[in-house]
C-alpha cells in the first residue's frame, strides 16, 4: 500500500511538472491542455517584429537581449550584470494599476519616488533590493523586474534606458 502512494504521489508531481511546461512555455503556437494559445509571440532580436505584434515600437538600444510580445506589450529581456537580468515591459495602456511587471509577489515595502524630481515611479522592495519599478509616461506603460533585485542606480539607469528610447525622433 505504501508503494503505491508513494508512486502515485511521484506521478502527481511529474503530471503537475509537464502542465507547468505546457501551460507556461512561451512560443507561437503551443496551447495549454484546454486549448488557450499562448499570447506571446517570441522575436529573437526582432523590435519591428515585436512592433508588430504590440501595436506599437520600443525601440530599446541594447547589445544583447531577447524580446517577445503580445496583443498592446512588448518585453525585453537583458542582463544587467553577469549575474542579475532585468525584464523590461511597455504597455500602450494601464493594466493593474500601472503595474505590468507581471510580478505578483508580496514585497514589505512599496513607496513612490521621484526620479528627477519629477517622474513619479513605484517601488516594490524590501530593505536591501529593489525587485519591481513600474511608471506610466505619454508613450505608455513601462516596468522592470528583476527576480536577484536592482539597486536605485540600476532603476535610475533602466528608466534612463527607456526615457532615451521613447524621447522624440530616436531611432
Amino acid at each position: 500500500m505504501k508503494k503505491i502512494i508513494v508512486k502515485a504521489g511521484n506521478f502527481l508531481l511529474l503530471g503537475a511538472a509537464c502542465l507547468a511546461c505546457v501551460c507556461c512555455s512561451p512560443g507561437k503556437n503551443i496551447k495549454s491542455p484546454y486549448g488557450i494559445p499562448n499570447p506571446w509571440v517570441e522575436c529573437g532580436k526582432d523590435l519591428g517584429c515585436a512592433a508588430q505584434k504590440a501595436g506599437f515600437t520600443f525601440p530599446l538600444k541594447l547589445s544583447e537581449y531577447s524580446v517577445r510580445a503580445m496583443n498592446n506589450m512588448i518585453e525585453v529581456t537583458y542582463f544587467l550584470d553577469g549575474n542579475r537580468e532585468v525584464v523590461v515591459r511597455k504597455c500602450g495602456s494601464e493594466i493593474n494599476g500601472g503595474d505590468i511587471s507581471g510580478d505578483y509577489g508580496s514585497y514589505p515595502l512599496c513607496e513612490e519616488i521621484l526620479l528627477h524630481d519629477c517622474v513619479p515611479v513605484t517601488l516594490k522592495k524590501d530593505n536591501d533590493w529593489i525587485y519591481v519599478m513600474y511608471f506610466g509616461a505619454e508613450s505608455g506603460y513601462f516596468s522592470a523586474r528583476c527576480e536577484k533585485g536592482m539597486s536605485l542606480k540600476d532603476v535610475e539607469n533602466i528608466y534612463e534606458t527607456i526615457a532615451q528610447a521613447e524621447a522624440p525622433g530616436y531611432k
